[in-house]
């Protein structure tokens, strides 16, 4: 199978990683059981002021998120694009016992599977979300792909 096409964007000063360990992440749950519809995936790192910033305009909260998701096309053979803040993952790792890079992880796989069709609306969706994370979070680690990312605060 081929690989997809991802665009991966950050201009976070004191923020680092290695595009190829990002793309290795969707090219791994390409090939599992939440396989994305086909076409070209963008990936944004962003500030948290971007990040509210989005989240205001695309959806009336001006507070900050984790992650924030945008449907593709596929007649424009577009899979969608996945906006994440790893301010919000370096604030939140301790919270939730985890590390950085496993957080900021979680964030790449959780706007993957919005894209395959999974919501955190309903009590049932929730469940069926965190399911489906600790399943792509438990291949990625058994893969070794939990990218190492450095952020200097």
């Amino acid at each position: 199978m081929t690989q997809r096409n991802i665009s991966i964007f950050s201009d976070i000063k004191n923020f680092f990683f290695k595009k190829g360990h990002i793309k290795k992440i969707y090219n791994i749950l390409d090939e599992s059981c939440y396989r994305i519809s086909d076409g070209y995936l963008s990936v944004a790192f962003l500030t948290k002021f971007e990040m509210i910033g989005l989240h205001k305009r695309f959806l009336g909260d001006d507070t900050l998120t984790d992650v924030i998701t945008f449907d593709g096309d596929r007649a424009m053979d577009f899979a969608g694009e996945i906006c994440v803040s790893p301010d919000y993952a370096y604030a939140s790792c301790l919270e939730h016992n985890t590390t950085f890079h496993e957080e900021l992880t979680l964030y790449l796989v959780h706007g993957y599977l919005h894209l395959f069709g999974l919501n955190d609306v309903s009590d049932s969706d929730i469940l069926e979300m965190r399911q489906a994370e600790a399943y792509c979070m438990d291949l990625l680690k058994k893969m070794h792909a939990i990218p190492e990312f450095i952020y200097c605060t």
